[in-house]
């Protein structure tokens, strides 16, 4: 970080999406920072800490903005293993009968913001071959935002654990209304982490120690 964000980050590294995301396989920061300033997280508590949200721009993206098909962003979710970028038809024309045609509008992409981590590979994606490769935008149609409500920051504790809790409190959440409407028996997702223990649930701190500095 340079002045722009204060004295308090001045040199505090952060991830430039532009240019490279967070790999889903590598938690090798966490493993070398001599301070701890970065925890050393097993994988898969890595892969459940919400570093920012995926937020598209509606004004600039393909599909949503013009009439060009463009998955890039979600291939690339899906290619990393979290999934967190759905599609739905959008854009579709109607006749003058109010009936849909055929062929118009476009599948557009919508972050699932439970399983987003803002790991950043959709925009580097999308920078790289609609900004840089094919020109066909100026800046990515899709990119991470970090703040109140976007990031988890956590200097201990499983963030497993706290997305298990997200989802019963969603499932508590849904049977309640259920319940209230006379709805039928809500059902977990199957792809659910709430049954999925991590190897921090015992461990308050989380913290691993790489360097062997606390000895035996």
């Amino acid at each position: 970080m340079g002045f722009d964000d204060g004295l308090e980050n001045l040199w505090t590294p952060f991830v430039a999406a532009d240019w490279a995301g967070c790999e889903s396989s590598c938690n090798a920061c966490g493993q070398v920072c001599p301070t701890g300033a970065i925890r050393a997280l097993p994988l898969e508590e890595k892969r459940d800490a919400r570093m920012g949200l995926a937020v598209v721009d509606s004004q600039t993206c393909l599909p949503i903005a013009g009439d060009t098909a463009c998955q890039l962003c979600v291939d690339e979710c899906n290619g990393a293993g979290y999934f967190a970028i759905d599609q739905q038809p959008g854009g579709t024309q109607v006749d003058v009968d109010g009936n849909p045609i055929e062929g118009s509008g476009q599948l557009i992409p919508v972050v699932n913001t439970d399983k987003c981590v803002g790991c950043g590979l959709c925009q580097t994606r999308c920078y790289n071959i609609n900004v840089k490769a094919e020109k066909l935008l100026e800046v990515s149609a899709i990119v991470v935002e970090a703040g109140e409500g976007k990031e988890d920051r956590m200097s201990n504790g499983s963030y497993s654990k706290l997305r298990r809790e997200e989802v019963a409190n969603r499932r508590k959440a849904a049977q309640t209304r259920q319940e209230e409407t006379g709805g039928g028996e809500y059902l977990v997702p199957e792809d659910s982490p709430i049954d999925s223990p991590s190897p921090l649930d015992d461990d308050p701190f989380g913290v691993e120690d790489p360097f062997g500095l606390q000895g035996p």
